[in-house]
This record gives structure tokens, C-alpha cells and sequence, in this order.
């Protein structure tokens, strides 16, 4: 009998020390949330806008960018800094009062870029493996919508504007 009780305040302490451990473990691996200034840094790197607002939510920062193409919602990750949306709130573009001249609109890009081009792109601002490149040319304005597999298993989907090649948005998959 005080065999096994010695065994059984054995297993205890074992299971004990092992949850302790992990707990110290993960909570000296966990990165500090990134402040306001490394956010506006990284987004100004990135956009090479004119940073106007930084709101800190929960989980994330909601950054407003000024860019030449319009004004711009930035939603970047508190705990590593992934940019996981970008949501146009104005265009500056439908603003203009002037028209572009005939041959400026002949010469603007009509052809899509090609999937090689989308991929270097989404490779650019997410790095991991292609898993898949759909084209979707049904709305205004025609994508790519390119699937990248980062190593640790998460996924993301970049869409891209089939005609300038710009990233239209990121978005993270579970």
C-alpha cells in the first residue's frame, strides 16, 4: 500500500513538473506584441505611403494609408506583424477631374499579366509554396487569386490585379 502511494504522488509531481515546464516554455518563446511604431514602420516600408492614422484593436492594428492610387485600410497582426487585409476606403483615381487623353487610354495595359508574373508577386510579399493560381475574370476588376503554403502549415490567398499586378488584398486561411 505505501508503495503505491509513493508512486501515485510520484506520477503527481512528475505531471506537475512537466505542465510547469511547458507553461515556461511557451511563455518564454511567445514574441511581445509589436508596437505602434514597429506597425507604422512596417507598413511604411512596404506601401511607401503617408501613414495618417494607427488604431490598435485587440489582435491587430488598423493602419490608414494615403497612396498615390487612394486612401487605403492596412490590418496588421499585433503578435508578428503579418499583413492579413488591405481595403481600399477612397480612390483617388475617380477623383480626378481629368480625363485621360485618347492616346493615353490606348496605351494603358489592356492584357492580363501572365500566372508567372501573379506568382512572383504573391511570392513577393508571402513567402512559402504555391499551391494553386486561379484567374477570375467575371467582375471588374479581373484577378489572380494565388494560394500560398507557408511551412508552419498556414495558408493565404493573395489576390492580385490581373492587369497592373498589384496585391488587392491577403487574406489567411485557419
Amino acid at each position: 500500500m505505501a508503495n503505491r502511494f509513493k508512486v501515485l504522488i510520484s506520477i503527481g509531481l512528475l505531471t506537475l513538473l512537466i505542465v510547469l515546464g511547458w507553461q515556461w516554455i511557451n511563455q518564454s518563446l511567445s514574441a511581445e506584441p509589436l508596437s505602434e511604431s514597429d506597425i507604422r514602420e512596417k507598413v511604411q516600408t512596404q506601401y511607401n505611403g503617408e501613414i495618417t492614422d494607427v488604431t490598435s484593436m485587440e489582435d491587430h492594428y488598423l493602419a490608414t494609408i494615403e497612396l498615390d492610387e487612394g486612401v487605403y485600410e492596412v490590418v496588421v497582426l499585433k503578435k508578428d506583424g503579418r499583413i492579413s487585409d488591405i481595403r481600399p476606403l477612397e480612390s483617388l483615381k475617380d477623383n480626378d477631374s481629368t480625363a485621360p487623353s485618347e492616346d493615353q487610354s490606348e496605351n494603358a495595359q489592356t492584357e492580363p499579366i501572365t500566372e508567372e508574373k501573379a506568382k512572383a508577386v504573391a511570392l513577393n510579399e508571402i513567402e512559402g509554396a504555391v499551391d494553386d493560381i486561379d484567374y477570375e475574370s467575371g467582375g471588374d476588376p479581373a484577378f489572380y487569386l494565388v494560394e500560398i503554403e507557408r511551412a508552419g502549415g498556414e495558408e493565404a490567398t493573395v489576390q492580385v490585379h490581373a492587369l497592373t499586378g498589384e496585391i488587392m488584398s491577403v487574406t489567411w486561411d485557419d
